[in-house]
């Protein structure tokens, strides 16, 4: 709840998110969790555009660049803050600092992105596949 309260207040977070078609269809917690989780992401996206977008990589857009595992790319206002990636495995977390490496993930997360549906097209695909969690 914490974390959803950041969506708020005087200066919200805005989340730029890809997310791979089967992360959507793979079942956590059964298909009524999935439905409702699926239908509170898609209320997110259309209610707040400007603020949270949610990209999908169908199934069809094969191996892509970001293949490899999760990540996060963290930017932050003020320019004395420099990006940083934040990446989570099985065993460990991984904060990287280094600019060199954060740009190598700024550009897999850029080339990615071209690969992803649109906005519309990935809220879409979304919908469907909850309505397929009944």
């Amino acid at each position: 709840m914490a974390r959803q309260a950041r969506f708020d207040g005087a200066h919200p977070l805005r989340v730029s998110a890809l997310l791979s078609e089967g992360a959507l269809r793979q079942q956590v917690g059964g298909p009524q969790v999935m439905r409702r989780q699926l239908d509170h992401l898609v209320r997110l996206a259309t209610e707040r555009p400007a603020q949270i977008e949610v990209r999908v990589l169908p199934f069809s857009a094969g191996a892509h660049p970001a293949f490899g595992g999760p990540f996060e790319i963290l930017s932050f206002p003020s320019p004395r803050l420099p990006d940083l990636v934040w990446q989570e495995i099985l065993t460990s977390i991984d904060i990287i600092d280094q600019s060199v490496r954060v740009t190598d993930y700024i550009v897999t997360f850029a080339e990615t992105r071209e690969l992803a549906l649109g906005s519309d097209e990935s809220v879409d695909l979304i919908r469907r596949i909850a309505k397929e969690m009944t």
